[in-house]
C-alpha cells in the first residue's frame, strides 16, 4: 500500500473535518480552566483584539468572548464547514464582535503587530510549527500574550483511546512532546516561553458514549485508520473496556491537557 503524501494527508484532514462539523461540538468537551487560565494572563486588560486559530466549530471561541476582556475576535480555521458551524452557533448566542477567516495557520490573513493576544486550543497537530509561531509574532504587538492548549503525545497515550483502542497512539505521530514544543518556542526570534501549566481533567463515561465518540470520528486520530481497521478496532477497544473495566457504563478516566504561555518581546 502506498503512504499518503503530505497533501494527501492535509485533503484527508479537511474531508474529516468536513464529514464531522455538524455534530462537532456534540462529541467534544470543552473545559473552563484553561480559559480561567488564561484570564489570570489577561485581568488586567481591556479592549483587546485577538485571534482564535484553528478555532473549529467555535467551542472554545464562544468561552474567550464570553469570559475574557475581548473587544474583538478573529476566527481562523482552514475548515470551512467548521466556520460555517461557528458562525451559525455566534449568531445563536448573539455575538457580533468576530469574524471568520479561512486560512492556514502559518499564512495569517492579518496585519503586522495587529493583535493583543492569539490562542490555539487543541489544533497545533495539525498546524506548520515553525511557520505558525513565527505568523505569531508577526501578527502580535510587542509584549503580546500567545496562549497554546494542546495534548502532548505522552498525554495521549494515557487516555482511555490510549489505553485500550488499538494502534490510537501509535497512528497519531502529529503530537508534540513538551520539550520539543519548548525548543520551537525557544527557536522562534522575538518569543519567550513564560510558563507551562498541566492540567488533569476526570472523565466518567459509559461506553456507549465513547463508542458513539470513536463512531462519529471526535478525534481526527479515527481518520487515520482505513474503514476496516477502524471496525476491527474498535471490536477490540469493547473487549478490552469489558476485559479492563468492572463496570463499562461507568468508565473513570482522566483527560490530560497542557496549556503553553509565550509572549513576544
Amino acid at each position: 500500500m502506498v503512504s499518503k503524501t503530505k497533501k494527501d494527508a492535509a485533503v484527508s484532514v479537511l474531508e474529516h473535518f468536513a464529514e464531522v462539523a455538524q455534530k462537532y461540538r456534540k462529541l467534544r468537551i470543552t473545559d473552563m480552566k484553561p480559559i480561567h487560565a488564561i484570564k489570570n494572563y489577561l485581568k488586567d486588560s481591556s479592549q483587546l483584539v485577538a485571534a482564535d486559530v484553528g478555532c473549529g466549530s467555535g467551542r472554545y471561541s464562544l468561552k474567550l468572548l464570553q469570559h475574557l476582556p475581548l473587544q474583538f475576535l478573529y476566527c481562523i480555521d482552514i475548515s470551512e464547514h467548521m466556520l460555517q458551524q461557528l458562525k451559525n452557533y455566534f449568531q445563536q448566542h448573539n455575538m457580533t464582535n468576530f469574524t471568520i477567516k479561512q486560512s492556514e495557520a502559518h499564512r495569517l490573513p492579518l496585519k503586522n503587530h495587529s493583535l493583543d493576544a492569539l490562542f490555539t486550543f487543541n489544533a497545533i497537530h495539525h498546524f506548520k510549527m515553525p511557520e505558525f509561531l513565527n505568523e505569531a509574532v508577526r501578527v502580535l504587538k510587542n509584549q503580546s500574550y500567545l496562549f497554546i492548549y494542546t495534548r502532548l503525545r505522552s498525554q495521549n497515550r494515557r487516555t482511555i483511546w490510549g489505553r485500550y483502542f488499538p494502534k490510537f497512539h501509535e497512528k497519531e505521530t502529529r503530537l508534540f512532546e513538551l520539550d520539543e514544543l519548548k525548543e520551537l518556542i525557544n527557536r522562534t526570534r522575538g518569543l519567550k516561553l513564560i510558563k507551562v501549566q498541566l492540567f488533569k481533567f476526570k472523565r466518567v463515561n459509559s461506553l456507549d458514549f465513547l463508542i458513539e465518540q470513536a463512531t462519529n470520528r471526535h478525534y481526527s486520530t479515527f481518520s487515520l485508520y482505513t474503514e476496516e481497521e477502524f471496525k476491527h478496532s474498535l471490536k477490540m477497544f469493547i473487549r478490552n473496556i469489558h476485559t479492563h473495566i468492572p463496570n463499562p457504563q461507568k468508565i473513570t478516566w482522566f483527560a490530560e491537557n497542557t496549556l503553553i504561555v509565550a509572549k513576544t518581546l
